[in-house]
């Protein structure tokens, strides 16, 4: 029987193309609007933007250039960004930018779309890992060193989904290096990114190495479909090929929206703090009532941690429903990973307390401790 978590292999078409099992489990159970949602991978922000004048308005005319704010936030100039519509988009057009045909490393655990959209374009993928340890997640040096030695991309999530840590600074240069070494250009998917205040992006590393993030995360503005590629102007060139192909032109109401809020952008990024500040201290309160040790990770929205023995989709699909819980299965993420789950603390502090009552109270009757 097939797991629910992403999966590796060659070129896929038409019915070999592999679902992305998260979506098709989390949807349906995210439209129940249980009481005490804590799947969320990105800050619920409560923006307010009222009406936007000429927001169904062409936004294109002289002098306009749509990079622009994206250019400001990373400091770059223009002919190193593309915008997309959202950041899954931007993964399959920076693999189709980026791939000279050859092979594709995948870092597990991961969101399907990430390590999956390779095959869909016809490319064979390779998993690499990272490993829990009592804090970070690291790799094994052995065994990307052997796989980075056979492909031509490298795809990973610094702040890993769904642990929420990221490189050690001694991974992180390794891969650089051996990338470096190897002629393997890396594709960042860095959507959790602006969480972490010593986040240095990766595009920033030299003319293998390409950025990509969005809206939707940490800023909480996924609705609107505003993402972005940072690489260099070789690769921009490519990607903008590889969108008037795919997509034509950028929504102008996105466009105007994004404009908008530019200047408040800073505002989630304050409410995560808060969040954290809040929040996490009754979630480990919490799961330390029910013997679970966890060290969350030092930045972002969400983390996960094991409950040992049990299956943690059965439990949030059984005992969750009947308390009116959402949380995420780690079995949406990778093989091993049964019984582990994540848990967002991105909500107001008052429902976050009240979830994390029943959070217990679930955890409690599934490793039936009185």
């Amino acid at each position: 029987m097939q797991g629910h978590h992403p999966v590796s292999g060659g070129p896929a078409k038409g019915p070999q193309i592999p679902p992305v099992s998260y979506l098709k489990w989390y949807i349906p159970r995210l439209k129940e609007m249980r009481a005490h949602n804590l799947s969320f991978s990105g800050l619920q922000f409560p923006w307010d933007l009222d009406s936007i004048e000429d927001v169904w308005k062409d936004h294109r005319g002289p002098g306009i250039d749509d990079r622009e704010m994206v250019s400001e936030m990373y400091g770059v100039p223009c002919e190193n960004v593309h915008l997309c519509h959202g950041a899954t988009q931007a993964i399959n057009i920076a693999i189709s930018a980026a791939s000279r045909g050859g092979k594709v490393a995948v870092e597990m655990p991961s969101y399907g779309p990430l390590s999956q959209s390779a095959r869909v374009l016809g490319l064979e993928t390779i998993i690499v890992r990272r490993k829990p340890t009592d804090a970070a997640w690291i790799i094994d040096r052995e065994e990307w060193s052997s796989i980075l030695s056979q492909v031509d991309l490298l795809m990973i999530c610094p702040q890993l989904n769904p642990v929420g840590w990221s490189y050690t600074e001694e991974d992180r240069e390794w891969i650089i290096e051996t990338c470096r070494k190897n002629d393997v250009r890396i594709i960042s998917d860095e959507v959790y990114a602006a969480a972490d205040k010593n986040w240095k992006p990766m595009f920033r590393e030299g003319d293998n190495c390409i950025t990509l993030s969005s809206l939707t995360k940490v800023h909480g503005l996924g609705v609107i479909r505003y993402g972005w590629i940072i690489a260099s102007r070789d690769i921009i060139t490519n990607a903008e090929n590889t969108f008037h192909n795919m997509a034509g032109m950028m929504s102008s109401p996105v466009i105007r929206i994004a404009e908008h809020v530019r200047d408040r952008l800073h505002e989630p990024v304050e409410l995560i703090e808060h969040y954290r500040e809040m929040n996490l201290p009754v979630l480990q309160d919490t799961l330390n009532r029910v013997g679970i040790k966890w060290n969350p990770p030092p930045y972002g929205v969400f983390g996960a941690f094991r409950v040992p023995g049990i299956d943690t989709m059965q439990m949030i699909d059984t005992i969750g429903k009947q308390h009116g819980l959402l949380a995420v299965p780690g079995c949406m993420f990778d093989s091993g990973l049964d019984d582990w789950l994540r848990v967002g603390w991105s909500i107001d502090p008052e429902s976050f307390a009240e979830a994390a009552s029943v959070l217990e109270t679930v955890l409690r009757t599934a490793l039936d401790i009185p």
